[in-house]
């Protein structure tokens, strides 16, 4: 049945999510779990959190889906449900929240409702942004950018209480 293709890919993105939350806490020094694993709070790093446990949940639903079911929808999400979780974890201030599972619940029912089938610009197209991305993680996990999305929440919360 593939409601349970579906949670097993949920499911199994969760569980690789909470995994790399507890790497960072326990190697929090590692190189790799530096580009794996949210180093901070911000809208960025906590996308992490979407874009490489969801590589784990797209092969559980790709194995467990009829042959003919859209791999370029699995390079879609992502890319939509990092943006979205950095989109909104920066105007609303979530930093830290679990808002990454609810993405992933999301996006896992979009690709379940609408995106297994063909998806617009073909494969090749979504497998390029999608590799993209990952690129863009690991630089920013060496050389992060200042600001924006990309500034901890504690930072600018810390820099608020010093008195002029």
């Amino acid at each position: 049945m593939r409601t349970k293709t579906y949670v097993g890919g949920f499911l199994a993105s969760v569980v690789l999510g909470l995994l790399l939350l507890w790497l960072r806490s326990r190697f929090a020094a590692n190189p790799l779990v530096m580009v794996l694993a949210p180093m901070n709070n911000s809208a960025w790093e906590m996308s992490k959190l979407v874009f490489w446990p969801y590589l784990g949940g797209a092969l559980v639903i790709w194995r467990g889906t009829a042959a003919g079911a859209s791999r370029g929808g699995h390079c879609m999400l992502l890319l939509l449900m990092p943006l979205v979780t950095v989109l909104a974890g920066w105007l609303c201030h979530l930093g830290g929240s679990y808002l990454w599972a609810a993405v992933l619940a999301a996006g896992i029912a979009l690709y379940a409702a609408v995106l297994r089938k063909k998806v617009w610009g073909g494969e090749l197209l979504w497998y390029t942004l999608a590799i993209l991305l990952g690129i863009a993680y690991i630089l920013f996990s060496v050389l992060p950018p200042i600001g924006g999305p990309f500034t901890d929440p504690a930072d600018v919360a810390a820099m608020a209480t010093i008195p002029y």
